[in-house]
């Protein structure tokens, strides 16, 4: 793990075990560098969201790597996650919002994914480059 004042960056493998991993390094980087509880939280949540997609449909298997890589900017009150692979390329921004069903009957399990990732961030980017997946995650919070 290589850590500096305002980005760490973490490198775990492609499976579901290391998402508790993840998730830890998430929860104490950001911490440590202020970003507010709630904020963590929705990094968290999308976090798994997109390892889980990446998990499920990506292609790739241990031991393919999958590169983690945090932001603070504490004067613009934001925190980008930017989650790397070499998956099959797959721009999350550019998928379309399922529909909402309108019975239980209807509702089928899965496929909220981009839901999610979309309900829990500020702004998503995606960038295909050199043979990875680039997918950012932003959060912003309002001043205490």
């Amino acid at each position: 793990m290589n850590v500096t004042l305002n980005h760490a960056v973490l490198m775990v493998a492609a499976q579901a075990a290391e998402l508790r991993r993840a998730a830890a390094w998430l929860h104490s980087e950001a911490g440590a560098r202020a970003v507010p509880e709630e904020d963590i939280a929705r990094l968290d949540m999308c976090l798994h969201e997109a390892m889980a997609n990446i998990l499920d449909h990506s292609g790739l298997a241990a031991p393919a790597q999958i590169a983690l890589r945090l932001q603070v900017q504490a004067q613009a009150r934001s925190a980008v996650l930017t989650i790397a692979d070499g998956g099959a390329p797959y721009d999350p921004t550019q998928a379309a919002t399922p529909e909402r069903p309108r019975t239980l009957e209807d509702t089928l399990p899965g496929g909220l994914g981009v839901v999610m990732l979309r309900g829990h961030s500020d702004q998503l980017d995606y960038a295909y480059r050199d043979g990875q997946n680039c997918l950012s995650v932003t959060v912003r919070w309002r001043a205490a």
